[in-house]
């Protein structure tokens, strides 16, 4: 099962992800979030790790309705190799950062929005869908529709993200076949800060006969 930790601030808690077998991690790049983070505070985080010999198969910046330019620059301090666009960026605007591992974020309200997929899947390596919740692009805590995610066909892997916590884990992967698993609030003390207890908790379901720390 791979597993992504978003909403990274601090380097106790991407090392401790990691050496729990943490698959990518994630840091937020909205200034409105809770969970901001700048590019060059990344790069010292990813550089620490490197230092440790830790290093995330996936490096995920999450970026909401910002700027082609603005992207490219965070890459490029960051170090970062991949993109989630979690606001209401367009196939157009997908196509205007080829070259770039793109994943495209639906927060689902209905299964009106499916049909907008295949307009993407030329352009974008995977999906992920999150909870919809009025103001908000991410990390609310609400749990998205199971059931509709799990329905989907598509050329392209799901991500399955939304309310995601240890005690749910294991029902959301028997529900939904999904690629990937997106937690962030699920496994905090409060935004931006992750709780040691609830990490060791969600990798040992994951992996229950595992040696990780």
């Amino acid at each position: 099962m791979r597993i992504k930790i978003c909403g990274i601030t601090r380097t106790e808690d991407a090392r401790l992800a990691l050496q729990l077998g943490a698959w990518a991690l994630g840091f937020i790049f909205h200034e409105k979030s809770p969970r901001y983070i700048t590019a060059a505070a990344v790069r010292r985080i990813l550089d620490d790790l490197a230092a440790e010999g830790l290093v995330p198969e996936r490096k995920v910046g999450v970026f909401v309705n910002a700027t082609t330019d603005h992207i490219h620059n965070t890459l490029a301090i960051s170090g970062l190799d991949t993109v989630q666009l979690h606001g209401d960026e367009t196939p157009a605007f997908c196509q205007s950062l080829s070259g770039t591992r793109l994943w495209k974020a639906f927060r689902l309200r209905s299964s009106d929005q499916l049909l907008e997929l295949p307009a993407f899947e030329p352009t974008i390596e995977a999906f992920l869908f999150d909870a919809a919740v009025a103001g908000q692009y991410g990390g609310t805590g609400h749990t998205t529709d199971w059931s509709l995610v799990a329905s989907i066909q598509s050329s392209r892997p799901l991500i399955l993200s939304g309310g995601l916590h240890p005690e749910n884990l294991q029902a959301a992967a028997a529900a939904v076949p999904a690629f990937a698993f997106d937690l962030s609030s699920g496994v905090e003390v409060s935004p931006g800060i992750k709780n040691a207890d609830k990490l060791r908790k969600l990798f040992q379901l994951r992996n229950p006969h595992g040696s990780k720390p």
